[in-house]
């Protein structure tokens, strides 16, 4: 479960591991859906390629610059095609929650060719 912190924050510092076990941060604008943290990025990305590798993330609740603002907590990450049905879901709840902004950025996805690809991070355990 999400501790309210996820609930009021716009964005999560999303921690992945490169291969070598470097930690790498992004934040990253998220929705929460069925108790999971849930984004959209690109599959050309590095935390796509990374989670490809490793599923196992950290995260925490961050304002625009990466500062944290809340709890940390592990989860793992599943990738969703954008053709998936959840992933329609997702797509909806962004654009609920971030307006115009997301449209713009959608848009640039799109010129620049970019093939969406959705992240569902469920908690784990402590």
């Amino acid at each position: 479960m999400h501790p309210p912190p996820f609930t009021d924050s716009e964005r999560i510092q999303l921690v992945t591991r490169r291969r070598n076990g470097a930690e790498v941060a992004t934040p990253v604008w998220f929705v929460l859906w069925q108790d999971m943290a849930c984004l959209r990025t690109a599959t050309r990305f590095g935390k796509v390629r990374r989670l490809h590798d490793d599923p196992a993330v950290r995260y925490a609740p961050c304002d625009w610059d990466g500062n944290v603002s809340g709890p940390w907590l592990e989860g793992r990450a599943e990738l969703i095609a954008a053709t998936d049905e959840r992933a329609a879901v997702i797509d909806r709840l962004l654009d609920e929650k971030y307006g115009e902004r997301r449209a713009q950025m959608s848009r640039l996805m799109q010129t620049e060719g970019m093939e969406p690809v959705f992240i569902a991070i469920t908690p784990q355990a402590r």
